[in-house]
């Protein structure tokens, strides 16, 4: 089976909210590149200091396509888990 996730975002766990470098790492974006692509698509961002966290319902709403491999990602862990 070819799997069309990038390692690094199959890894990525799924929670609450998200650290920015993180979300970047897995998606294959450069960090300050993908913080202008959610500003521009409204996505709250939640700071302390110099880190910025995105929601998970947030990515739900208004950014699907990043929602949707997070979502298939952990999909794909359950069912390794399961053979």
């Amino acid at each position: 089976m070819i799997n069309p996730l990038r390692p690094a975002l199959q890894n990525l766990p799924l929670r609450a909210l998200y650290n920015i470098g993180e979300l970047a790492r897995a998606s294959g974006i450069e960090r300050r590149k993908l913080k202008r692509l959610l500003v521009a698509a409204n996505v709250e961002l939640m700071s302390t200091g110099r880190v910025s966290f995105v929601p998970l319902s947030e990515l739900e709403v208004k950014v699907r396509p990043l929602w949707e491999a997070i979502k298939a990602a952990h999909a794909l862990r359950g069912l390794i888990d399961e053979m």
